[in-house]
């Protein structure tokens, strides 16, 4: 199995990149979206569904709130396989796969932005050309 693509008679939900603070909300649009076929054909209720999306969503709070502390604006990426048996989602937790980029304070961005500028400006800042750069990058993958 190639790695992001579900296995044979599984669903796969991908959340795309969203911020920690509306996870939640994308990964229920993005569910019923998915199963709005099997909705209109009787196979799966809405209700079944909206169970689903809740259950992931609270792990996901549990990880990404209690064990990560991440802020509603970091970024997370959610991307777990699925399955709908017998009017039932089950979820693949096994496979689930999970990406949280941490936002950098602006002042911390600010402060390194502007000794950047003092480096670059007083010529104290090494800014390599695309060639130097290129072997530099060759160098770190060689070690």
């Amino acid at each position: 199995m190639s790695e992001g693509a579900p296995q044979e008679g599984k669903a796969l939900l991908r959340s795309g990149v969203v911020p920690a603070g509306a996870y939640a909300n994308k990964i229920r649009r993005t569910l019923f979206a998915q199963l709005s076929q099997k909705i209109k054909s009787g196979e799966i209720e809405d209700k079944e569904v909206a169970r689903a999306a809740g259950e992931l969503n609270q792990l996901l709070y549990e990880a990404f709130v209690n064990k990560l502390a991440l802020s509603k604006g970091d970024l997370v990426r959610v991307e777990i396989p699925y399955s709908v048996e017998n009017g039932r989602i089950s979820w693949d937790y096994s496979n689930l796969r999970v990406r949280a980029f941490r936002e950098i304070g602006q002042e911390v961005v600010a402060k390194a932005i502007e000794e950047a500028v003092k480096a670059v400006e007083s010529g104290e800042a090494k800014v390599p050309s695309e060639e130097q750069g290129q072997e530099e990058r060759i160098e770190q993958q060689a070690t």
